[in-house]
């Protein structure tokens, strides 16, 4: 039976964006909401950032959190999803697993900024893209696992992943054609999701992991269209057009 050791920077990792995180209180706090902003213009990832050669940013846009609200969405999904890569493949990987995921999701809003799809100058802050790539990794290497985010009641890991997946895209596509605004990164997650996959289905080679990779791809290439149609039908107005047969 294999032992599973604890997964201790998991923890680390969830202490130190606790802590940063009141760093970023005080500063608010004392020197005011504009000093902070600054501080997110600093050490956030952004496409000016990178061409002023702040270097850093790769590694600090990480562990910064813009309200109370990412940061415990990010530590609860941290919790779960890394632990599992960690008790998993070990710490080496999980550490490989969590800075490469957030990395190649770097160069997805660098490529989304250059094509005019993001701002150039507005910084991205949070682990979320990191923690996207565990969870690629984890619903490949434990997909049955039972969690309980985000609900107090145990799901497939596979399927919160899935739920995760088709959110993300389907508001990427909502911002990307202007029917909603956020300030929410989307196009980090899912390069981030796509990195974990990878690196999930290099590790496993499973034809589990394969087969759960091209269910994804298959979300990713169809929920446009899904999107689409549902679209057309609500212009369509077809309830009123149903209720008139009917009648």
């Amino acid at each position: 039976m294999k032992k599973y050791q604890k997964p201790k920077l998991t923890y680390s990792f969830i202490i130190l964006c606790i802590i940063i995180f009141i760093l970023e209180l005080y500063l608010k706090y004392y020197y005011g909401e504009d000093f902070l902003n600054s501080i997110f213009y600093e050490y956030g990832f952004s496409f000016y950032n990178i061409l002023k050669g702040k270097f850093w940013i790769f590694i600090t846009s990480i562990f910064l959190h813009a309200s109370p609200e990412h940061l415990v969405l990010n530590i609860i999904a941290l919790y779960f999803f890394g632990k599992v890569v960690e008790q998993e493949l070990g710490r080496k990987k999980f550490l490989l697993a969590f800075f490469a995921s957030s990395f190649i999701a770097d160069s997805f809003i660098l490529t989304s900024s250059l094509i005019g799809f993001s701002s150039l100058a507005s910084p991205t802050v949070g682990a979320s893209a990191a923690i996207f790539g565990l969870m690629g990794i984890a619903m490949i290497s434990k997909p049955l696992e039972l969690m309980f985010f985000p609900y107090l009641i145990p799901i497939p890991l596979v399927l919160v992943a899935i739920i995760y997946t088709l959110y993300n895209i389907a508001n990427f596509l909502l911002v990307l054609t202007g029917q909603i605004s956020s300030n929410v990164s989307y196009v980090s997650h899912i390069g981030g999701l796509i990195s974990g996959l990878f690196l999930g289905f290099r590790e496993e080679r499973s034809k589990k992991g394969f087969i759960i990779i091209l269910f994804i791809l298959f979300l990713l290439l169809t929920t446009p269209f899904i999107m689409m149609l549902i679209g057309i039908l609500e212009n369509f107005n077809y309830i009123n057009i149903i209720t008139k047969i009917f009648k």
